[in-house]
């Protein structure tokens, strides 16, 4: 196989024996998000390319290219493919789609085929959603819980302590302490458990509080086998006062003007995500097998300490957990083509 890269945080891949021209069917799948969209290409339900690029204003323009880099790389055009199902920008009408089909449906459907019909419970986590969802082993979702509200519809304040920033809050913290987004899982893991509690049972900074009828209301959510909330109630004693893009750099730059590293800060902003995904899989419950998709799930500061709350293990989406919308969404592609065949 092969591996292209484009740009930064932009990325290509195809199977360098990916031969589609005798394929029965070439399928696929597009998953335009609030942060990226991807595109997935199946040969016959196998993954020949996927590309993730940066989403545009324009989401049609942002679904055509990169569909288009996907296909550039196994020398394919939108001509080829037989038939594609887009999801994700509340499944929006993409022109270069036959069919769109729910963004949950097509997370649980890729995750089953990647992982297999073991697969019970599934965690997306992306640039503004995180939802849980129980699946039947044939990937059909049975039953899910979504923390996930546009910021312009909040019934509160702008993405107000709704745990719905995800990726774009880390993205907005990274950014403003100058580390790569990549690397801001591995270095909050630097930070020892015994240190972060220290840090978090210290009195706060008044600037870096919101008081906020809904942040009570979640602070009444009973916490369980939390090893990093001694320091008080969730979000991890209020050492950030909302999990949210909005707040996060005046957040992160109280907690620099009270001395914490930028270690200390990327370890307790991965924590406190963490924390807002478990007690949304709690309400759900986390049945084995436990799978972990979307954007954030290549975070494993993320990772390990959500499977340390939890008590479970968590299983990343191979090969690339950001797929896992339009990988289903490819499948799904796949059954309607044949649906049609079969009616023509």
């Amino acid at each position: 196989m092969s591996t292209v890269k484009s740009g930064k945080r932009e990325f290509v891949w195809h199977a360098a024996d990916g031969d589609w021209h005798r394929a029965d069917m070439l399928t696929a799948g597009i998953d335009v998000g609030s942060t990226t969209s991807k595109a997935v290409i199946l040969s016959d339900k196998a993954l020949i390319s996927y590309s993730i690029l940066w989403s545009g204003a324009d989401k049609r323009e942002s679904a055509r290219k990169a569909l288009e880099a996907a296909l550039k790389g196994i020398k394919a055009s939108t001509s080829d493919i037989r038939y594609a199902v887009g999801t994700g920008s509340g499944e929006a009408d993409f022109s270069v789609v036959n069919k769109t089909v729910s963004e949950i449906s097509c997370h649980a459907r890729g995750a089953n085929h990647s992982i297999g019909s073991s697969l019970r419970t599934v965690l997306v986590i992306g640039g503004r959603d995180c939802t849980v969802m129980r699946c039947s082993e044939s990937g059909q979702v049975t039953s899910f819980l979504a923390n996930v509200c546009p910021p312009s519809y909040c019934r509160e304040n702008p993405c107000n302590a709704c745990g719905a920033a995800q990726g774009n809050g880390l993205d907005a913290v990274a950014g403003y302490l100058g580390v790569p987004i990549e690397d801001m899982g591995a270095l909050s893991l630097k930070v020892a458990d015994k240190k972060l509690r220290e840090r978090l049972a210290l009195p706060l900074d008044i600037r870096a509080r919101v008081h906020d009828g809904v942040l009570e209301e979640i602070n009444k959510e009973p916490v369980t086998g939390g090893h990093l909330l001694d320091g008080g109630s969730p979000p991890l004693g209020g050492a950030l006062s909302v999990v949210c893009d909005v707040m996060a750099k005046s957040q992160t730059s109280a907690l620099l003007r009270n001395e914490w590293s930028k270690n200390e800060i990327l370890a307790v902003y991965c924590a406190a995500l963490a924390h807002q995904a478990a007690m949304l899989v709690r309400r759900i419950g986390a049945e084995n097998d436990f799978a972990v998709v979307g954007g954030v799930a290549k975070n494993i500061g993320i990772v390990h300490r959500l499977e340390k709350e939890l008590g479970v293990r968590a299983i990343v989406m191979k090969p690339d957990p950001q797929i896992s919308a339009a990988l289903g969404a490819a499948l799904f592609a796949s059954d309607y083509l044949r649906k049609a065949r079969k009616t023509a």
